[in-house]
């Protein structure tokens, strides 16, 4: 598959994922919970990714942090 065809919509679903949380703090705590649960499930499929191809650069910190980052928010949000 060519990499042209991955950027658009990785960076969509970023966008989005951010975009949905941004709006469960505005007030509207479902799309939030969606969002984060969307992020959860995004960021677990890029370490999957990672681990597939044996694809270990140094970014690859951030993506195992931002998956991290994502299930705290998502836990926090089903604690409240």
């Amino acid at each position: 598959m060519p990499q042209s065809m991955l950027v658009f919509p990785i960076g969509v679903l970023k966008v989005l994922g951010g975009a949905g949380l941004l709006a469960g703090l505005a007030g509207f705590p479902l799309l939030g919970t969606a969002a984060a649960a969307g992020l959860v499930l995004f960021w677990t499929c890029a370490v999957h990714t990672h681990v597939l191809a044996n694809f270990w650069p140094k970014e690859t910190f951030g993506t195992f942090t931002f998956l991290g980052l994502a299930v705290a928010t998502l836990a926090l949000d089903l604690a409240m």
